[in-house]
């Protein structure tokens, strides 16, 4: 493992000194999003220490010649990101409930956060110009993983937070106790050119986002050891977090063999917890049929 990067998770109101080193394997968890529990958010904070990310002045002064067109790329950007020195923090969202009821647990792992959602406080809180996200209603409830009840008629905003409050109560209809992550924590817009991992990569560079990609494998893995009970999975939707995730025996990704329902293994470095990839969500039909065949026999 690399210890020249540091991305460091904190409360709301703790801010990272300037020259806050932390080395991998003493950082904290991901503790701030069940402490804001009572207050019904999976929102997070991150800080990345951009010094010891980059190994030349050269490759910082690329980065930053990328930056002003990455953070222009979404209108929700300057809520997000926060650039201090060497610091690049940044607010980006994990829903995993502390509360337990007996249930499997099964923990749903994405690319990276699409940032309208980071800033709306919610998990695919809307898609175009303001709809129902086809991630609730066309993929998990027909796929009998979620059937998550709401209020006909209201807001935006007033979906979300029921959304959140209903999943961290596990108030819901499901054989599983269901929780979401993402696999890179730093969020994109959906689409265009610095849109989805693929837009993170770009920014960064290839070998500065392996070394982000490596230590936030080592992150979402941690995640599941405390969440994952021993008879739950984890499912992914997408490329990187499945090659992250999975056993070394285990197939790489392929998009046919996704929609095939092929990707299946086990947790890298744990094999008593199923692993399962599934097309991504914008593939919605593929997804939800490919989804509700793998663990039809879980439920």
């Amino acid at each position: 493992m690399n210890n020249k990067i540091q991305i460091k998770t904190r409360t709301a109101n703790t801010r990272p000194a300037e020259n806050d080193e932390i080395r991998l394997t003493d950082m904290p968890e991901l503790k701030n999003c069940m402490q804001s529990q009572q207050a019904e958010s999976c929102s997070i904070t991150c800080a990345l220490n951009l010094s010891l990310l980059f190994d030349s002045p050269r490759q910082r002064k690329d980065f930053d010649s990328r930056w002003k067109e990455f953070l222009q790329s979404d209108s929700n950007h300057p809520r997000i990101y926060k650039m201090r020195g060497d610091l690049l923090e940044y607010h980006s969202e994990q829903l995993i409930p502390e509360k337990a009821d007996g249930r499997p647990s099964l923990l749903l792992v994405f690319g990276n956060p699409a940032s309208h959602s980071v800033a709306a406080g919610m998990f695919f809180s809307f898609e175009g110009q303001g709809r129902e996200h086809r991630f609730w209603k066309n993929i998990l409830k027909p796929a009998g993983v979620l059937d998550l009840p709401v209020a006909d008629g209201v807001s935006i905003e007033a979906l979300n937070a029921e959304r959140r409050k209903k999943m961290f109560c596990l108030d819901y209809e499901s054989p599983f106790r269901v929780g979401l992550c993402v696999l890179i924590s730093l969020p994109s817009a959906p689409g265009g050119r610095w849109g989805g991992i693929a837009g993170i990569q770009k920014l960064f560079g290839p070998k500065a986002f392996a070394l982000i990609e490596e230590w936030e494998q080592k992150r979402v893995v941690k995640t599941v050891h405390e969440f994952v009970t021993p008879d739950g999975a984890v499912v992914t939707f997408q490329k990187n977090a499945w090659n992250a995730l999975r056993s070394p025996h285990d197939p790489t990704y392929h998009s046919e063999l996704a929609k095939a329902g092929k990707l299946v293994g086990k947790l890298k470095n744990n094999p008593a917890v199923s692993l399962y990839c599934v097309p991504p969500t914008r593939l919605a039909g593929p997804c939800r049929n490919v989804l509700r065949d793998l663990l039809a026999g879980r439920q």
